[in-house]
């Protein structure tokens, strides 16, 4: 064998033994590539069967419609979509002039009110003093009559027997008659003074009886005291109206959020109930997803689910279900879909569950569509 011929058979076994050796990297290449693949599958697997996903979930928040109460042109409105809002902060402003004159004229007819009770008050006190005064007096005049009229009636008595025994002396000659003149004109004046006393008392007790009537005027006035604080009532309520009606010209804000959408411009007359701007708490949102009734005997409150959001594909969200609805989705539909002809076609219902976010990121806002994948292993 010629020295080139070896040298060519040296060069074959040595692609050769070259061509084995890749041969054999490429079954074990081929063969960690299918452990790698087998490994991933099962895994796959496992976590499928582990997991309810649903790709049609979407974001919901409580958003909240402000809208007018009152008609009224809209003066002011500070904020425009997408601005950050403060719990009670003013977000617009509608004319509130008139309602303001309205409520200094009633403010007014308060204070006037208010200025004629105290007066009242002040003229029943006067009264109740100076009819008093009157009634004290009347009673010590009656006291002093009724005394005098007492006095005048002993002192008759005393006169009446003087008279008679002088008659009965001077008709048997033992008194003279001049002391029977006297003693008859004594029973005389004190027969008048007793009339006199009698009629002072009955005046004193007239006096004490319309000194009574007097005071009677203090039940007017308190009755008139008592008008006077109903309107007072009434006129306090119709200011308390007019205060409520200008708060509500003003629409604050419910919740620390953000601004979605304003429905209403500055100059713009704005009728009662007509919505002005939709506004929402960016930390008040959760999840709604719809599965299919059924997974629902997997589901249960408190499993952990992994939420994929479609405008971030790199956000992944943690949660969990705080709910699953008691109606399928099909009971709230506009139109129902009778069934008169006896044909049916029986299709998979979905349930509503509702998964809380564990921690909210700011991206994350109402209507964007995500991806669930709740954990019903455990």
């Amino acid at each position: 064998m010629s020295a080139e011929a070896k040298t060519n058979r040296a060069l074959s076994l040595n692609n050769l033994n070259q061509f084995s050796r890749r041969k054999k990297m490429m079954l074990l290449a081929g063969l960690v590539v299918f452990i790698l693949l087998l490994v991933w599958f099962i895994h796959w697997l496992s976590w499928r069967f582990g997991h309810v996903t649903e790709n049609d979930a979407q974001v919901r928040g409580e958003v909240v419609t402000l809208a007018s109460r009152v008609d009224g042109w809209l003066v002011a409105r500070p904020v425009i979509d997408g601005d950050r809002i403060k719990k009670g902060q003013v977000l617009a402003q509608i004319d509130d002039r008139d309602a303001r004159l309205r409520l200094a004229e009633v403010e007014g007819n308060l204070a006037s009110a208010n200025a004629q009770i105290l007066y009242t008050q002040a003229q029943r006190q006067t009264t109740d003093q100076t009819t008093q005064a009157e009634l004290d007096q009347a009673k010590a005049q009656l006291t002093v009559a009724e005394t005098t009229l007492s006095d005048a009636g002993h002192q008759l008595t005393l006169a009446q027997a003087n008279f008679k025994r002088n008659d009965s002396l001077v008709k048997g000659g033992s008194v003279a008659q001049e002391t029977w003149d006297e003693s008859h004109t004594t029973l005389l004046q004190r027969q008048d003074q007793q009339r006199q006393d009698e009629a002072q008392l009955l005046a004193q007790r007239a006096a004490v009886s319309n000194a009574l009537a007097q005071r009677g005027q203090l039940q007017v006035l308190d009755r008139q005291i008592d008008m006077q604080r109903k309107q007072l009532v009434a006129l306090q309520a119709q200011a308390d109206q007019l205060k409520q009606e200008i708060s509500d010209r003003q629409l604050r804000s419910p919740v620390d959020g953000v601004v979605d959408r304003t429905l209403a411009d500055q100059g713009d007359y704005v009728q009662t109930g007509q919505w002005v701007m939709m506004v929402h708490d960016p930390k008040n949102v959760w999840v709604e997803a719809n599965v299919k009734e059924t997974d629902l005997e997997h589901i249960a409150v408190g499993q952990g689910v992994d939420v994929t959001v479609d405008a971030y594909p790199g956000l992944v969200s943690h949660g969990h279900v705080i709910r699953v609805g008691n109606t399928a989705t099909n009971q709230f539909a506009l139109l129902p879909s009778p069934n008169p002809s006896g044909n049916f076609t029986k299709i998979t219902q979905r349930v509503p569950v509702r998964i809380a976010l564990d921690n909210v990121d700011g991206r994350i806002k109402p209507g964007l569509m995500v991806e669930v994948a709740i954990d019903v292993a455990h």
